[in-house]
């Protein structure tokens, strides 16, 4: 996975000041950090003229000396305190991917979210189907021969409805087909549409790009086309899972262009790990993981902007990444007004210190400020990503006069209860709920399993009070620097907040038509992990005065707790049998039943079940030792607070990541 290769705003003075240097003027810039020569100032060291709209502040041409610099938690050798950082980050990524196939094998083949309709597609572009219309996509017979048994056949009642309650058997009391008469989706009717009057694929209302990738993988893999159907669906979940992979890379990105320490910005990578039902997403087939990868990337590339960032190749990027973004989901429409208000942001930074003196007249500021507006980024960025991605919702609406068309081209029956009495208040209350509870969870279709509610609830107090933290403080940042780090905060949530607006202006729809809560999903939330990791490190970080080393190893144990949670539900309503609880020893036969319906011998499940755990241990351990080591290092730092602690804003003794 290429990531963008832009810089940063401009390298942060790392140093403090010496006996022999005399103490220098700073300036609050809109974050809350102290402006200093070779951070982001809009003056630069030696000129008198500020720079203009697109150029880059120059960066110190000399780093400090590694005995000058410092980051919370300094060590004696700085050089190894710098390979740490990037080992838990490896580790952390590692334990993703490990939870990410484990999830894999204990969801079976179709329990993905509309996953039959998703691969569908994938199996029409391999045998030249194309893209049709709403309404004239069926599904293929070979997929359909397994698939319906989840969907509406044998399994149904269980699976969709949560009928385990009601007498249902579990997956651990069906003996599956065994795995050497599994047939491949030729053998079972091949890509023949089915004429059994149903309704039609609907994600022809979805751009290809995910599709694409999956037709053209299995094509690339010699004799790929007579595999067992699971084994082809597995190669198109590690697709999935592949993409996904770099989330906390990702998160970790955004956190340290943005400013953070190297614990905060682990903290941000971790945070992925405390979501089961991403997990799970992330797991299985569909179009949600490439809309989570490219809006990831475009969140690295503006918190970067948000530092001051408006030279014209870092717009490029941010191009590029909106584009891919437009291509995967119709969630990514609202990513321009993101860019927009980026560079609105950065542009409000540089010019808090750049504005003219005091002496200067009203109408003398606003025409610098409006002279100095990041024009060209901005629309360079929009317009790239416009036309690399947009013609698609352009083609839309020629063809089918919407942006997105209905894809069955009809009104489907609604399973959905009924949410009585008829009222906004009825409405808007099972909104709420469900979406908090599907974004933690969303473990089954629709309800069951699903996580203790106690989990749900405090893992929503503790993710809003840390956004909350990370907004409201203001501490010695001033009016001025703390509305403008509300503003930067708030662009790195926007992803989030769009989404939840669009689910609930739809869903409300929905509801006065049908008086039911349909399409109210928490999954859609999880194109925004990435700003919203960088905001909770943020908070976290805050609530941890003088304790930031902390940050990971509480993310971590956060994660542990949330999964352990997760898995306790989904086997035990899955994978034991009616009428018995789960307990350790019954470890064995939940994996004895998850191994008898995976693509792969047991032993495959075993190894990954293991390892996972293994791995999980293992990086909490060395969360726990990095903190440990980090605060019996601490007390060897010189008296005298250091700058940036207890302000508001991005601290400044950590240094920007440069990705180029």
């Amino acid at each position: 996975m290429d990531e963008p290769e832009t810089t940063p705003a401009a390298r942060i003075d790392t140093t403090g000041p010496t006996a022999a240097d005399p103490p220098r003027p700073a300036a609050a810039g809109p974050t809350g950090q102290t402006l200093t020569e070779g951070g982001p100032v809009p003056v630069q060291p030696g000129t008198s003229r500020p720079p203009r709209p697109d150029e880059h502040p120059r960066p110190a041409e000399h780093p400090p000396p590694a005995s000058a610099t410092r980051d919370v938690g300094p060590s004696p050798r700085p050089a190894r305190r710098a390979r740490r950082g990037p080992l838990l980050l490896v580790l952390i990524t590692a334990v993703h991917l490990a939870m990410l196939l484990s999830y894999a094998f204990v969801y079976p083949t179709w329990t993905g979210y509309d996953e039959a309709q998703h691969v569908d597609m994938v199996y029409g572009l391999q045998h030249g189907a194309g893209w049709p219309a709403p309404g004239e996509k069926m599904i293929a017979t070979g997929v359909a021969a397994t698939s319906d048994d989840f969907d509406r056949g044998r399994y149904q009642d269980m699976f969709q409805s949560g009928g385990k309650r009601r007498g249902a058997e579990p997956f651990a009391e069906i003996a599956p087909t065994p795995r050497d008469q599994r047939k491949s989706f030729d053998g079972l009717g091949g890509p023949t549409p089915v004429d059994d009057g149903r309704l039609s694929n609907q994600m022809v209302q979805h751009p290809p790009l995910i599709y694409a990738a999956g037709a053209v993988l299995l094509r690339a893999l010699p004799g790929s086309g007579g595999w067992a159907y699971d084994q082809q669906v597995f190669v198109l979940r590690l697709l999935n899972i592949l993409v996904v992979a770099p989330l906390p890379l990702l998160a970790w990105l955004a956190a340290r262009r943005f400013g953070l320490g190297e614990p905060s910005a682990l903290a941000a990578a971790a945070l992925p790990l405390a979501i089961p039902g991403f997990t799970r997403v992330g797991a299985t087939f569909n179009n949600d993981g490439i809309l989570m990868l490219t809006t990831g990337g475009l969140t690295v590339v503006l918190a970067g902007v948000l530092r001051g960032d408006l030279r014209r190749r870092t717009a490029l990027w941010a191009g590029l990444w909106l584009g891919l973004a437009l291509l995967s989901k119709a969630f990514a429409l609202t990513l321009p007004a993101m860019i927009v208000a980026a560079y609105l942001v950065g542009w409000w930074w540089r010019r808090d210190a750049a504005a003219a003196g005091p002496g200067a007249g009203v109408w003398r500021r606003l025409r610098a400020a409006v002279a100095s507006l990041p024009w060209i980024p901005a629309v360079l960025a929009v317009g790239l990503g416009l036309a690399l991605g947009g013609w698609w919702w352009v083609r839309n609406y020629l063809l089918y006069d919407a942006v997105q068309p209905n894809g069955w081209a009809t009104n489907p029956p609604r399973r959905e209860p009924l949410l009585l009495p008829d009222s906004f208040l009825t409405w808007f209350w099972y909104f709420f709920r469900t979406m908090i509870s599907r974004f933690w969870g969303g473990l089954g279709m629709f309800e069951p399993p699903q996580l203790s509610p106690i989990a749900i609830v405090l893992a929503t107090v503790a993710i809003v009070g840390l956004c909350v933290t990370a907004v409201v403080g203001r501490r010695r940042a001033g009016r001025a620097g703390w509305s403008s780090q509300a503003a930067a905060m708030g662009v790195l949530l926007l992803p989030v907040a769009f989404a939840y607006l669009e689910v609930g202006q739809r869903s409300w729809a929905e509801y006065q038509r049908y008086t039911r809560g349909i399409a109210v999903q928490g999954r859609y939330l999880y194109l925004g992990l990435v700003g919203l990791g960088v905001v909770a490190a943020f908070g976290l970080r805050r609530a941890l005065p003088g304790r930031e080393r902390l940050a990971p190893l509480v993310l971590l144990v956060g994660a542990l707790l949330m999964q352990g949670a997760a898995l306790l539900a989904i086997c035990s309503y899955y994978w034991l049998p009616r009428r018995v609880s789960f307990t350790p020893a019954r470890i064995p036969e939940v994996v004895s039943a998850i191994g008898r319906w995976a693509p792969f011998p047991v032993g495959v499940t075993i190894a990954v079940f293991v390892l996972t755990a293994l791995l999980f241990a293992g990086t909490i351990a060395v969360a726990g030792a990095q903190a440990r080591r980090q605060g019996s290092a601490a007390p060897s730092v010189g008296s005298g607070p250091r700058r940036g602690d207890g302000d508001a804003g991005v601290v400044t003794q950590h240094e920007p990541v440069r990705l180029g």
